[in-house]
């Protein structure tokens, strides 16, 4: 089996909305609030507490420019509504598919440049989830459905 090709980022295509982007590096964090329920010190079950999850991704200056045309046509940089988001790759050995709803982008960090040149501008921007529909992974949601009943 060394010779089967492994699971590796250049294998991801990432998607905002429908839009194809190109990332330099990107991630998806979800912080789940599940707390450890002790009696006298022992654990005894878990207590279920809130969950949050960011996507931060960079770019160059090309993909760059298609988020700007995103801001220009909302009107700001803050006026961007909350998209979806997918990183998909595909190998012989599987499928890898994240997804994220209602990404509400911020702009991180807005330039990243060396004076001395030989590495290319970029821009890292952060969005949090704003949607009940959250994170899935290969389509299985993180969350489970009596969590978000009635949403």
């Amino acid at each position: 089996m060394s010779g089967n090709k492994h699971l590796g980022g250049k294998d991801f295509d990432v998607f905002m909305g429908d839009k194809m982007v190109h990332v330099i590096e990107a991630s998806v964090k979800v912080t789940d609030g599940r707390k450890v329920k002790t009696v006298r010190g022992i654990p005894v079950g878990f207590i279920d507490g809130p969950v949050s999850a960011e996507v931060t991704f960079k770019v160059d200056h090309e993909n760059f420019l298609l988020i700007e045309g995103q801001a220009k046509s909302a009107g700001s940089w803050k006026g961007i509504p909350p998209f979806d988001m997918s990183f998909l790759a595909e190998v012989k050995a599987g499928t890898k598919n994240i997804e994220a709803f209602g990404v509400l982008p911020s702009l991180d960090e807005i330039l990243n440049l060396k004076a001395e040149g030989g590495e290319e501008d970029t821009t890292t921007l952060k969005g949090e989830i704003t949607s009940k529909d959250f994170i899935k992974i290969n389509g299985i949601p993180y969350l489970t459905s009596d969590e978000v009943r009635d949403l």
